[in-house]
Order: structure tokens, then C-alpha cells, then sequence
């Protein structure tokens, strides 16, 4: 999507904008075309005309029912350490979205080593396969076929369904739905009106749910009615830290005290930039500008050259961005400094509940 119509859709959908009123109207309408289509699809498994397909050992689906934008990839890394941790030889299957193999079966990581990179696979599971030593990672349009190769070619015990939870066609053992408690039922409608994957009830099936960026569970929030009108799941609370500064160009970490002072841009191609926001905010390292493409966006030279040219125009002596970007410009030629800013995922309310059910499963 081109970033100009993608920063306007994202206003329409949040109820503003130029011709915002006869945009959503016409995105309304699309919306109940999708709403149609899923419901059918759901249908046809609920009545056996899709069959799904139960592999031989235990699944966890991690997924979530807006568009992107809920931590997803931090939270399938606290949990692929988790099952590390337990002696458990743990995979990865996800999609590998926008790669150039996608539609493939592809092995990113034995484990041991990365065999290949962006743009062959997509941002995240590269970047999984990265920060995973130990688990392996495979990407599969064909999901079930993704978790055979896992089973028989690495032995894996416990299979991590990446962004499975609209992925019925594999049946699981643990479905865990994460939220962000910022915008956790897109705006109320369904994409292309909203963010919604699914209707909010959808969540009943969900066994387990985790609010992001929540730093105090105690804390009340608007859409804790909401979601209990719809399941009684039990809710884990967590909150994005930042890890590290790596320096793009040199893979080198860099020292929070050395970058004190400075004048920064930021820019990102996530679904959810206002979280690298609040992320750099709780840093105290405010941007002078933050230039927001849409997710998973393949940089291109011109990018580049209008990045330089924003940093030019304010004064600034470095770029910030995410560690998902930085995969994405690795091999472009970059002329000026740029910073990628590691989150992880700490639980701050829940972790109970997520050890009872991993006990569950392996006891």
C-alpha cells in the first residue's frame, strides 16, 4: 500500500479525515461482504465439510482478532524461551508474510543455524529465528504441512502456531488470543471498516487471553466488560521493554548514556506505530518526526533518500527504528546512522495461569 493512502486509511478507520464520512460508508459495505465470507468459512468447519488436521503433538496457537499490532512476535519468544527452558524441543510454524518464498515450505532455522534471510522470508520470522537459538522456525503458507516437517525432520515436541488463531484447518491444543489495550476490538468493525479479523464474540474460543501494554494489572480498563460478556478465558497482563540499541549498519550494541542529547527521527512500516511511540517516549528519546509506512514494507533506495532528506530538514543526526525495519534495510545502502530499538515482552499480572496451563499440557 502506498504510505499517503495508507496514513489516510488509518484515520478514516479511526473515525476522521478527509471524506471520511463517505469513505467509511463504502468501507462499511465491504465489511459485510468479509464478515460473509468468514462466517461461511467458519461455518463449513463447524459442520465437517473442512476438516481439520490434529497433529501428533501438542499445538499452541498464538494470534489475536484485530490486524496486527498486538505483540505477537515478542510474546512467541517469551514463549518459545518458556518450552526452551522446560527441556523442550519447541518450532515455530508461521506464514512468512511478504518474503519472497512465501507460498513455500521453508526452513529459516534448524535451531542451530539461520539458513536464510530477507528478503526470502518475511521480517518476522527471520527476526524469530534470530532471537530463538534453540527453537526451530519454518514458514508454510500451508500450515499443516509446516508442522509435519517440524515433527519429522527436527523432532519437534510442541509446535508454536504463529498468528494461528483464523487458521482452523490445524487443530490445537491451547488457542491464546493477545489484545492491545489501547484499541483491542479495531475501532468495533470489521476490515476494511475497522481492524477486526473476526467479530469480538469470535473470542469465546480463545483459552487464554494477554492484554499489551498493561504496566499495572490493577489498572481499570473499558474493554474488561466487554471482553468478559464474552469469555471467561483467563487474562495475562504484559508490557513491552526496551532491551537494547543496536546500530544497524555494524550490529553493534549501543549505550542508552551515549545517545543522550541527540537529535533522532523515527521511522517504522509496523501495524501498530503509535506502540514505538510510547515505546520511545518511556526512553525519553521523543522524535523530532516519525515517519510511518505501512506494515511490513519493503524499503526501497527512495525511502532512504527521503528518510535522509526528513533528517536533513530537522536537524537530525540518527534515525530510530524497530528491530522488524531493520531486517528490511540491512542491504540497502543507508547513509546515515540508524538505531533499532529491542522490545521484549514482560508479564506483569497472569503468569500463573500460563505455568498451569504449560503444565497441563506437559506435565
Amino acid at each position: 500500500m502506498n504510505p499517503n493512502v495508507h496514513r489516510h486509511y488509518r484515520q478514516w478507520v479511526a473515525g476522521h479525515g478527509r471524506w471520511g464520512r463517505p469513505v467509511r460508508g463504502l468501507l462499511r459495505m465491504a465489511s459485510w461482504v468479509y464478515g460473509l465470507g468468514i462466517g461461511w468459512r467458519r461455518g463449513l468447519y463447524s459442520i465437517g465439510l473442512l476438516r481439520r488436521i490434529r497433529p501428533p503433538v501438542p499445538v499452541i496457537s498464538i494470534g489475536n482478532i484485530t490486524a496486527g499490532g498486538t505483540g505477537k512476535t515478542p510474546f512467541t519468544m517469551h514463549l518459545g524461551r518458556m518450552l526452551k527452558d522446560r527441556g523442550l524441543r519447541a518450532a515455530v510454524v508461521t506464514r512468512g508474510y511478504r518474503g519472497t518464498r512465501e507460498g513455500r515450505t521453508v526452513v529459516v532455522s534448524d535451531g542451530e543455524t539461520v539458513r536464510v534471510g530477507y528478503p526470502e522470508v518475511g521480517d518476522e520470522a527471520l527476526l524469530l529465528a534470530r532471537k530463538l537459538p534453540g527453537v526451530v522456525v519454518l514458514t508454510s503458507a500451508d500450515r499443516v504441512k509446516g508442522c509435519q516437517v517440524a515433527i519429522r525432520e527436527f523432532g519437534a515436541q510442541v509446535i508454536l502456531l504463529d498468528d494461528g488463531f483464523q487458521h482452523l484447518r490445524v487443530a490445537r491444543d491451547l488457542d491464546i488470543v493477545l489484545l492491545d489495550s489501547t484499541n483491542p476490538f479495531g475501532y468495533g468493525y470489521l476490515l476494511p471498516r475497522g481492524l477486526l479479523r473476526e467479530p469480538v464474540r469470535s473470542i469465546r474460543r480463545a483459552d487464554l487471553l494477554v492484554m499489551t501494554g498493561v504496566a499495572d494489572p490493577g489498572e481499570p480498563m473499558d474493554a474488561l466488560s466487554r471482553l468478559r460478556d464474552n469469555t471467561r478465558a483467563p487474562m495475562l497482563h504484559a508490557v513491552y521493554t526496551p532491551t537494547v540499541f543496536t546500530d544497524v549498519k555494524s550490529g553493534a550494541a549501543v549505550a542508552e548514556e551515549d545517545l543522550r542529547g541527540q537529535a533522532f527521527i523515527a521511522f517504522s512500516g509496523i501495524a501498530n506505530p503509535p506502540a514505538f511511540d510510547r515505546t520511545l517516549e518511556s526512553l525519553r528519546m521523543v522524535p523530532k518526526r516519525h515517519l510511518v509506512y505501512p506494515d511490513h514494507h519493503p524499503y526501497s533506495a527512495a525511502d532512504i533518500a527521503t528518510i535522509a532528506a526528513c533528517m536533513k530538514e530537522v536537524g537530525a543526526t540518527g534515525a530510530l527504528t524497530t528491530e522488524k525495519d531493520a531486517v528490511r534495510i540491512e542491504k540497502l545502502p543507508v547513509p546515515f546512522p540508524v538505531l533499532a530499538v529491542g522490545v521484549s515482552l514482560t508479564l506483569t499480572g497472569g503468569q500463573p495461569e500460563l505455568k498451569r496451563f504449560l503444565d497441563t499440557l506437559f506435565p
